[in-house]
């Protein structure tokens, strides 16, 4: 295309992020018909494709009209009304037409201006050609509130029969006072009417609107609407539903009996959050009583949910002003509300700010949860957003890509920062693109959990990675002992990411040398005595366990190796089979079967893993196989030889 052509392609490229968009251009030096019909990226089309429409135009209208919204005529309005005019339905049915003059400079929503949208797409597609929409919807042209559509762009959605709608809108119209309530889901869409018109007043509750004061009540809620409220509003009230999950910020303040089980909180919460149209996703902070610490139910919840967790004393609780005091709470713990004092503090709010009151629930162990909610104010959820670190404890596998767990890189991609011994951190590759990166040597393992501990109290996402699997001979131990002992627990949510362990990816390469009883022992005797590893090895080897051998030999330690395989030989004979597996997966793999009697005669370092079999195992056509027991129990052999007999 060229000249105005090409500002049209690209003005269509550009608004294609809903639905499919269709534009007919008219214009006189193009001697046919064109339509633009773009898609969106998950359709497969990132650029527009163009049809030549044979004349005439009018034959193709019904068509375009049904398969593309919104509509978008680069032709003069008389003849884009006459174009369309046989093929109307209803402002309900039909599509966002849209008029362009030749020369770019106006824009005007021809049909579905309000409900469909093209008010809105007028505005898009000004602002790209550098034209003026011309605007006649009487609220959208007045700069007023939609009142049939409020919010539908988030999501919400409208609760109110016709008569009551047609109503309200002529109220906005005619600038008679309502009165807007905004309880629940995002407030992103106030941003397009700030500021709101002067006849629109915005109150915290619907209980805080005079009847005799306002006309009419707009109320965004996920609450039910109760007796009182109908029977006050009813015929004078619109309706609006969020989505659940969608901006909402509140802090839940929790209360229970010591030994509270699990299911108890869950079922507590469910029951709330369903009552009131919240969602798990709502919560940013759970709080509670310092006693509560340790309190396993209301920690497990903080695991899964990932909220900030807040602990509060006695007297921080004490001082907040609550609805519901109890003489009863305070005779016991020391403060009179734990539920709404802690929600109501932790929001950084008071009274008016809980979006739920004290809220009793007895489960099936007969154990009592208290609950209360708070919304967050918006400064308060970016206080809350930055003050909550979370701690991801990633195992990454042997160190291929394709070996690692798609949650770890879920994880990898998710966190501000990873920390992580230097070799591990390389073998990420790509994968470290865009994060803060703090690597330190071998031996520094206390200093890299303490480090990423800090970092996620002070608001960080961290990942903190270790080879194989992170709970096994990896940074899983260290890292909670040192949360136990900072208590930094409370300051962050921490997860335990999985991965594939040494011992696991190197059975892989060696066929099924694990598939019955098996032992995993470190021959390191840095943290635990020698003394202590040879009785271990004594007994894997006695009890005739398939052994992993991790951290076998260093350039420093080389007789512990020796001396394990000295312990074997005293139970097993020396032709028992034995494989060595260097960087499984990583650049420089090396694979090695042999025996317990000449295994030290191989390389062997730290990055190898020795896994020695037991009585049963053998290696055959270079796999090494240890038998779990169905030869003897079934007529392998016969099984096998009728299933050959079968095909043949």
């Amino acid at each position: 295309m060229n000249g105005a052509g090409n500002r049209v392609g690209a003005a269509l490229i550009a608004i294609t992020r809903r639905g499919i968009v269709a534009a007919v251009s008219l214009a006189e030096q193009w001697p046919k018909a064109r339509v633009f019909a773009l898609r969106t990226r998950a359709d497969g089309m990132e650029h527009p494709r163009v049809t030549w429409i044979e004349p005439p135009l009018s034959g193709h209208i019904a068509a375009i009209l049904a398969h593309h919204d919104p509509v978008i005529f680069f032709a003069a309005l008389g003849a884009t009304v006459r174009l369309i005019a046989p093929h109307l339905q209803n402002k309900q049915e039909d599509p966002a037409v849209l008029s362009v003059d030749e020369g770019h400079r106006f824009v005007l929503p021809v049909v579905s201006g309000h409900q469909g949208g093209a008010n809105r797409w007028a505005e898009q597609v000004a602002g790209m050609l550098g034209g003026q929409a011309i605007i006649t919807t009487a609220s959208d042209a007045m700069g007023l509130l939609p009142v049939d559509i409020l919010g539908r762009e988030w999501g919400f959605q409208v609760e109110g029969d016709k008569a009551t709608l047609t109503r309200m809108a002529g109220h906005m119209v005619a600038g008679v006072p309502l009165a807007l309530v905004q309880e629940s889901g995002s407030r992103e869409w106030r941003k397009g009417y700030d500021p709101f018109p002067g006849h629109v007043v915005t109150l915290e509750r619907w209980e805080e609107a005079d009847p005799n004061q306002f006309r009419g009540l707009l109320w965004i809620s996920r609450a039910a609407v109760s007796r009182q409220m109908r029977s006050v509003w009813e015929g004078r009230m619109v309706v609006y539903r969020p989505p659940v999950g969608q901006g909402e910020a509140v802090a839940v303040g929790m209360g229970c009996d010591r030994g509270t089980s699990v299911a108890t909180v869950e079922a507590a919460l469910a029951q709330v959050l369903t009552s009131h149209f919240l969602d798990e996703n709502d919560i940013k902070v759970l709080a509670s009583i310092d006693v509560k610490q340790d309190e396993a139910a209301l920690l497990a919840l903080g695991r899964r949910l990932h909220p900030k967790m807040i602990f509060y004393s006695a007297q921080e609780l004490a001082d907040v002003a609550v609805p519901h005091p109890s003489a009863t709470v305070l005779r016991h713990v020391g403060t009179p509300s734990v539920a709404e004092a802690a929600a109501i503090r932790a929001a950084g709010g008071s009274m008016a700010d809980l979006v739920v009151e004290k809220w009793c629930y007895q489960g099936d162990d007969g154990k009592n949860v208290t609950l209360a909610i708070a919304r967050l104010a918006a400064e308060t959820v970016e206080r809350s957003g930055q003050g909550m670190g979370a701690l991801f404890l990633v195992g990454l596998g042997p160190g291929d890509h394709g070996q690692m767990t798609q949650r770890a890189r879920q994880v990898l991609q998710e966190v501000d920062c990873i920390v992580g011994y230097k070799t591990y951190i390389k073998l990420l590759g790509a994968l470290t693109h865009g994060k803060e990166i703090v690597g330190s040597a071998m031996r520094q393992e206390l200093d890299r959990c303490m480090e990423a501990c800090r970092r996620a109290a002070s608001g960080q996402k961290v990942a903190l990675v270790s080879s194989g699997d992170v709970g096994v001979y990896g940074m899983a131990g260290p890292t909670m002992e040192i949360l136990f002992a900072s208590g930094l627990l409370a300051r962050m949510t921490v997860e335990i990411v999985p991965g594939i362990t040494a011992l696991v990816s190197a059975a892989s390469r060696l066929g099924a040398p694990l598939t019955h009883d098996f032992a995993a022992i470190s021959l390191s005797d840095l943290l635990t005595p020698w003394a202590v590893i040879e009785t271990r090895l004594e007994a894997a080897a006695a009890g005739d366990f398939v052994t992993a051998l991790y951290n076998p030999k260093s350039g420093k330690r080389t007789t512990q190796i020796e001396r394990a395989r000295e312990i074997f030989l005293r139970f097993r004979e020396g032709t028992t089979p034995v494989a060595l597996v260097t960087s499984a997966y990583r650049e420089g793999e090396s694979i090695l079967l042999t025996d317990l009697e000449r295994m030290t005669q191989h390389p062997i370092g730290m990055q190898t893993t020795v896994l020695i079999g037991n009585r049963s195992t053998f290696i055959r056509d270079g796999w090494m196989v240890t038998p779990r027991g169905y030869g003897g129990k079934y007529d392998l052999d016969a099984k096998v030889r009728a299933a050959v007999e079968g095909e043949g």
